[in-house]
């Protein structure tokens, strides 16, 4: 069987689906050398892509026959068209899955992160083109487990790409150090501002509950924590101040 995987961002119009049935009966020709004139079968194709292009449609009408699955009958030849997004997430489908785009690749690459290895995710991380929140969602995922067995196989991981590509590795531990930087900076801040808040409403006479003074530690938003100190200047109470 020939199969074309189209990911995300390949073509797929008529030229690229021509081109895949000239590599399918390049192989059809290869396999009847191979097997003599007694054979007389038929290399089967298929096209596995994000989705049905619209010019498919219209010119060969595909008959849909399971989910994301469409028989295509171009010019005499049968061949098979398989549309990622529409098919269900199931493992054996994952080499199918892999072709999805948006947010069918998205929820592809959520549901398939716990179900492969490691070293698996970090590869679909670095080929697929699924969208930046996700990828650093799942980035975070290396770090919420204590499995030591898990640990082991990232630090292994690390390593093998600080072999790899150590001027990339050098760059991200810069960036990291600089956004830690940016962080303790604002956290600093943070601070600063809940110490004001509470020294207003402490000179106004307003005594603050426990729900609100957890309130005040537990929010992370200066811009936030600022709006509420210019209402202690003339609010009533501490609750009307932090509306």
């Amino acid at each position: 069987m020939v199969v074309e995987l189209k990911l995300a961002g390949d073509h797929i119009d008529r030229l690229a689906a021509e081109r895949a049935l000239l590599r399918r009966q390049a192989r059809q020709v290869q396999r009847a050398e191979e097997h003599g004139p007694s054979w007389m079968g038929e290399e089967p194709i298929w096209v596995v892509a994000a989705h049905l292009p619209v010019w498919l449609k219209q010119a060969r009408k595909p008959v849909r026959f399971a989910p994301g699955c469409y028989r295509v009958e171009p010019l005499g030849h049968l061949f098979l068209w398989i549309a990622a997004n529409e098919l269900p997430l199931r493992d054996d489908l994952v080499p199918f899955l892999v072709a999805r785009s948006g947010r069918a690749l998205d929820e592809f690459a959520r549901w398939v992160a716990p179900r492969r290895s490691p070293r698996w995710v970090l590869g679909m991380l670095r080929y697929l083109a699924m969208s930046t929140s996700v990828r650093k969602e799942l980035l975070w995922e290396f770090e919420k487990t204590e499995d030591p067995e898990i640990m082991a196989r990232d630090q292994e991981i690390f390593e093998v790409l600080l072999a790899a590509r150590p001027q990339l590795m050098k760059r991200l531990l810069e960036e990291g150090r600089r956004e830690a930087r940016l962080e303790g900076r604002l956290e600093g801040r943070l601070i600063e501002a809940r110490k004001a808040l509470r020294r207003v409403l402490a000179r106004r006479q307003f005594e603050l509950s426990p729900e609100d003074d957890a309130r005040i530690e537990a929010c992370g938003d200066l811009a936030t924590i600022e709006r509420w100190l210019d209402h202690a200047v003339t609010a009533t109470s501490a609750s009307e101040a932090l509306q």
